[in-house]
């Protein structure tokens, strides 16, 4: 593992479900393709010169090269791991340029043959490793004078090019940035990569003086040391599945119960349970368009579906009355917010589930409850759950009002934008009509699961 590398496009574009293919990552793959098209083609003549007069030697350290890449090794959403570099870079110092660009394009062409991947993966994948084949050989034709120092140097810059490109490709493709794809997955090897060169470099010398055993001799033990670790690494792949299933169970079951507790409100109110669940499924659904993911996501559906708890301290007359509240009644129900956040705050939840339930009564004007937030002092999640809060009771019907169709609703909640509403808010919900207009016609308790699944 010492000496291994990370090396797979498919990492960019398949490691999660909701990879864009979009037109930044496009840009990526045509550019990094161009410049090595323009490389190769530039040199193709110094290519078939070196075919040419040293058949024996390319043929040897392509063959390497190759076998090398087939040693990979696939490591759980993280690609493969490798030590293909060690046959390019070998290339790098006993061939030219445009030859060493070659083996290392024929060496990415086998690993997408062989993964069967997409064709837009492999000509990522082509274009990388020629790339930082011809980044390593300039280095290490201009520091010449002293080999092993330029070998390292050489070995440096394959990885960092290599890596860097790929970086770059997940960030893009994953919405995430540069610097976090590099810490999760390379960060790790940073003190490895420098050893490339040096191994290519005594392989290469191995080779010069006793000819293929001696190439072998050096590059050979660590792709069998990479194979070592097959069995643990499956075994390895095996219990994190079992581990990620147990706590998908886990988290659907914990999910169910929350709901679970939210309908059992209806005892109370016969509008909280259903109207719950809505609230929750409109909640996840504008979170997601704010940029939510994650624990901060499901943070915000527990969120909406607890942010009226409290009600279970309010006075069954009050919630079930058939007509307008009466200012000491209101009084009394301003309280729930507080009884909420009190029953919830020995539990240990993320804090966004807190703001949902104490902030989702407080308006951008300040004159909310229960503590008179006004503007950005109110949490953004809690901010969404009283718009989709205010959504959905619009779109309900009560026994002093009829149900508000879907437009209707929006265009009041609109009018209010920016005294009671949070203007971002409501714009992203007048996207979701847009987008999801099933989603606010009535049809949200599928949805509010998605993200869990």
């Amino acid at each position: 593992m010492a000496l291994a590398r990370i090396d797979s496009p498919r990492s960019a574009f398949e490691s999660r479900p909701h990879l864009r293919f979009d037109d930044r990552v496009m840009t990526l793959v045509v550019t990094t393709t161009v410049v090595a098209s323009v490389g190769l083609i530039t040199m193709a003549r110094a290519i078939g010169e070196t075919f040419a007069d040293e058949p024996g030697r390319v043929a040897t350290l392509l063959a390497l090269t190759l076998v090398l890449q087939m040693f990979s090794v696939p490591v759980y959403r993280r690609g493969s791991v490798s030590v293909s570099a060690i046959g390019v870079l070998a290339s790098v110092f006993l061939l030219d340029t445009g030859t060493a660009m070659a083996v290392a394009v024929a060496a990415a062409l086998a690993q997408w043959i062989r993964r069967r991947g997409e064709l837009h993966k492999g000509i990522f994948d082509c274009a990388n490793y020629a790339v930082s084949a011809a980044a390593a050989s300039l280095v290490f034709r201009l520091a010449d004078m002293w080999r092993p120092g330029a070998a390292v140097l050489a070995g440096a810059v394959y990885a960092a090019v290599n890596n860097g490109l790929l970086c770059l490709a997940m960030s893009l493709a994953e919405n995430t940035s540069w610097r976090t794809i590099w810490r999760e997955r390379f960060h790790w090897a940073r003190f490895h990569f420098v050893l490339f060169g040096p191994l290519a470099l005594a392989a290469t010398i191995a080779y010069r003086q006793t000819g293929t055993a001696g190439l072998a001799a050096f590059a050979l033990p660590p792709a069998l040391m990479i194979l070592s670790v097959r069995q643990y690494l499956e075994r390895t792949t095996a219990a994190v599945d079992e581990i990620r299933q147990a706590n998908l169970k886990l988290r659907r079951a914990h999910r169910d119960t929350i709901a679970a507790l939210s309908r059992s409100m209806e005892a109370k109110d016969v509008y909280t349970g259903g109207h719950t669940e809505r609230v929750a499924a409109v909640a996840v659904a504008l979170a997601r368009k704010l940029g939510f993911n994650g624990e901060a996501l499901e943070a915000v559906e527990i969120g909406a579906l607890l942010h009226d708890v409290g009600k279970i301290g309010i006075p069954e007359q009050i919630l079930r009355k058939q007509a307008p509240l009466d200012d000491g009644e209101w009084d009394v129900v301003k309280t729930h917010p507080v009884i909420s956040d009190y029953i919830l705050s020995e539990l240990d939840l993320n804090p966004i589930v807190r703001q949902c339930a104490r902030s989702s009564h407080e308006r951008m004007d300040g004159l909310g409850y229960p503590d008179g937030l006004h503007g950005d002092e109110i949490p953004l999640p809690a901010r969404i759950v009283l718009v989709a809060d205010a959504f959905d009771a619009l779109t309900s019907a009560r026994p002093y009002r009829p149900a508000r169709p879907p437009l209707a609703a929006l265009a009041e909640i609109r009018e209010h934008a920016g005294t009671q509403f949070c203007p971002t808010v409501v714009a992203a919900l007048e996207e979701l009509s847009r987008s999801e207009p099933a989603l606010l016609a009535g049809e949200p308790i599928a949805a509010a699961r998605m993200h869990v699944a």
